[in-house]
């Protein structure tokens, strides 16, 4: 399954740093979703740079890994299958 994701790359102390916004069967489902949201999180927030919006594999959520991320790549062959 491909997660959309907001993470916190500044979290508040107590607070998960990453959070499901929702799970798409695809990449190609889930991507327009991550541009959708990336660009009115841009607009709503022009001068706050410390979230990341991606789109990432994972088998379960149990498996969401809680670390910092950078930029989400640019292609899902780029991805790591953890």
């Amino acid at each position: 399954m491909w997660y959309l994701l907001i993470v916190l790359l500044a979290a508040p102390a107590h607070f998960d740093h990453v959070t499901v916004l929702n799970i798409f069967a695809t990449y190609e489902e889930c991507q327009p979703e991550r541009d959708r949201v990336g660009f009115e999180m841009a607009e709503s927030y022009p001068y706050e740079n410390d979230f990341r919006i991606i789109c990432e594999f994972r088998e379960s959520p149990k498996a969401l890994i809680r670390h910092s991320f950078g930029l989400p790549p640019a292609h899902p062959s780029a991805l790591s299958h953890r």
